[in-house]
């Protein structure tokens, strides 16, 4: 009979933590019918610590992986190498640095029996939950990283911690879906392929880590958005995000050669320069935002069209202000005006895009 729970544990030079790793989770899921994988990419002897435990304990499984076999030193193919392996029902997937609590799991396995969920999420974000394990850079790139998700995938926006690591999901959600994950962030890609049509979450506290070295680093970051761009061009109900970046490059060009004609060849004040030149893009971006980018959403009544239009000013010049700042921060700190404005111009779009996504086009119903 298989079991209820399945846990899949990737490792990769965790040798220090499997002796406390091992204690916490045979105390956490005591009384429960369960299987713990161990899909393991290391080179310092953590394989054979696992394996010299795994001859004494019938619930346990390795799958070690040679490099240089055709396998991919990834956290998350180790993890859909552990889904291809696993029995259980209901499929669980933890880090092994104990920075997830193992006591965690089958609080999670009842919330997604009471709930009727398909995916429970272990979140940082829900009040409870912390993540003191981050030094301040990681929290500032953990922040910017979540909003990012939330701005370019819909599917995203369903969970308040949508790169967790910690989560655990019933077998339907990817059997038979072709699952092509990058690095670390395996649920962005099964909130984005899997099939599910409700989502729960527990709250909890992202611990300090217990040994060895973090794997998080620029590869991984580049991976995440990299990862971040292939679902959103393969997911039809976030294409829109390609038309938007047209506009918002043809407003980019209409700001440039504004700026230039008003500071070159009029004499403007850079500063004023650029309250003009950000107003024309403004409009310029409406319109074909209204026309082009969503123009399945156009609103034929006026007071519609208008409610529309008010939001997308203030989201707008939210981002207005901020490049504004930058543009006289920068100038004044002696940069060359026109760099100052590129630069300023790229800050106060990427806010602008966030807003509208997340605010003035939001599809009612989208959680986030």
């Amino acid at each position: 009979m298989p079991p209820v729970l399945s846990v899949i544990i990737p490792t990769r030079n965790e040798r220090d933590n499997i002796s406390p790793l091992l204690g916490a989770l045979r105390s956490a899921l005591a009384g429960l019918e369960y299987e713990v994988l161990f899909v393991d990419d290391s080179v310092d002897g953590t394989d054979r610590l696992l394996a010299a435990s795994a001859e004494t304990d019938p619930a346990m499984t390795v799958i070690h992986r040679q490099p240089g076999h055709g396998s991919r030193p990834e956290l998350a193919n180790a993890v859909v190498e552990g889904f291809a392996r696993s029995r259980g029902e209901a499929v669980g997937v933890c880090d092994a640095d104990l920075q997830h609590p193992p006591a965690l799991l089958p609080v999670m396995l009842r919330r997604l029996e009471e709930t009727g969920a398909e995916v429970v999420v272990a979140s940082r974000y829900l009040p409870g939950g912390g993540h003191p394990g981050l030094g301040p850079i990681r929290k500032i790139i953990s922040y910017i990283s979540r909003l990012v998700a939330w701005a370019l995938l819909r599917a995203a926006r369903r969970s308040t911690d949508p790169l967790s690591g910690f989560f655990l999901v019933r077998r339907s959600v990817f059997d038979g879906v072709a699952l092509r994950p990058m690095g670390f962030k395996i649920l962005l890609e099964i909130l984005a392929r899997g099939r599910y049509t409700q989502i729960a979450e527990v709250p909890y506290v992202f611990g300090e880590r217990a040994g060895g070295r973090t794997k998080a680093g620029v590869r991984q970051g580049l991976n995440l958005l990299h990862h971040l761009v292939i679902l959103t061009a393969s997911n039809p109900t976030d294409a829109r995000l390609w038309k938007f970046l047209m506009v918002g490059s043809s407003g980019v060009v209409v700001n440039i050669i504004a700026f230039w004609i008003l500071t070159q060849v009029a004499g403007v004040y850079y500063f004023y320069a650029g309250i003009i030149a950000g107003l024309l893009a403004t409009g310029s971006n409406f319109i074909l935002n209204n026309a082009f980018t969503w123009a399945d959403k156009r609103q034929s009544a006026v007071s519609g069209f208008f409610q529309r239009m008010g939001k997308y000013y203030a989201a707008t010049w939210a981002g207005m202000i901020v490049y504004l700042v930058l543009l006289r921060a920068l100038a004044h700190l002696g940069m060359v005006p026109m760099l100052a404005n590129l630069i300023a111009v790229g800050a106060g779009g990427l806010l602008n895009y966030l807003m509208h996504n997340l605010w003035t086009w939001r599809e009612q119903g989208v959680g986030g």
